[in-house]
Order: structure tokens, then sequence, then C-alpha cells
């Protein structure tokens, strides 16, 4: 019988940049909406994830570094050990303004782990640099696919986060 991290290590997928975090699910993506879906994500120093909500929840916890996490309309920062729950429909959002990345794992559904693996891209095909006009716009049209709310950039300014 296989080890418990030989099974798990099966299923460990592609790291994928998702405008500038980047993502690897742990747990086989699958169609079931409802199965959770665990995933390791490195938020790299400088990087933000946008203003945005979903349906579905969210358990973040921080492994190594110091990220801050826009909840509630107001910043708070989390550090190594650090566990975040975010209910579904509640408007959040990231960013990492240490010097050095930030290792997390996420805990949510399958629904959502689909949403991020057809928004990111292979990190290894990626250039160097912030994301590109086009990589915003993909991501608007993905979430309006989805039923995601994404901020626009002047909503985005106006609690602190820059897009370009």
């Amino acid at each position: 019988m296989a080890s418990t991290t030989a099974l798990s290590q099966e299923h460990i997928s592609e790291i994928l940049d998702v405008i500038g975090p980047q993502i690897q699910p742990v747990t086989a993506l699958s169609d079931a909406n409802d199965d959770y879906c665990l995933i390791k994500a490195n938020i790299p120093a400088g990087a933000v994830v946008p203003l945005h909500s979903h349906a579905d929840r969210e358990t973040f916890f921080i492994l190594t570094g110091e990220l801050q996490a826009l909840r509630n309309d107001h910043w708070i920062t989390l550090v190594s050990g650090d566990v975040l729950d975010v209910p579904g429909g509640l408007r959040h959002a990231w960013r990492n303004r240490s010097s050095a990345p930030v290792a997390l794992l996420i805990v949510t559904n399958m629904r959502l782990g689909r949403f991020l693996r057809e928004i990111g891209r292979p990190a290894a095909t990626v250039a160097q640099g912030p994301p590109t006009a086009a990589d915003f716009r993909r991501l608007m049209e993905t979430a309006q696919a989805y039923g995601y709310w994404v901020g626009t950039a002047a909503e985005n300014a106006k609690v602190g986060i820059s897009l370009g």
C-alpha cells in the first residue's frame, strides 16, 4: 500500500501564475463543485490580489512571511501560523508589502479551484514583471463567466491597491 505522502504527491499539479501570485493545486481538481480543494500558494514581494468576491468560502493558513488582507473594509496583517476564514460573498484582497515572498495554504471548493486553474498560466512561461492589460482582461472575462466580482482599477485604488 502506498504511503499518504506518495498518494498526495500524485495529485500535485504544475505551478500556475495567477497574475503575479503562484498557485499549485494539491488535491486533484474534479467537477464536484462542493468538494474541498487544497492549494499551495506563493505571493511574491510586491504582488497583490485585486479586490474581489465570490460565493465560495476560502480559508487561508500562512506558512511563512507577512501578508496584508483586506477584510470588512480594513487591512489586517497576517504572519506565519495565522488563519483567515473568508465567507462567501465577502469582498477581500491581498497585498504583500514585505520584501520576501509569502507561502500559504488555501482551502476552498473545487469550483474556485477550477477558476484559478483557468486564469492561471504555467509559471515557467510567464515573463517577469507586472501583469499586462491583457492579463487583467482575461481575469475579468473569466470572473464574469463564473459569476465572480472583481473591483475596477478605481475601486482597487480606493482601498490602496494599484493595478498597474
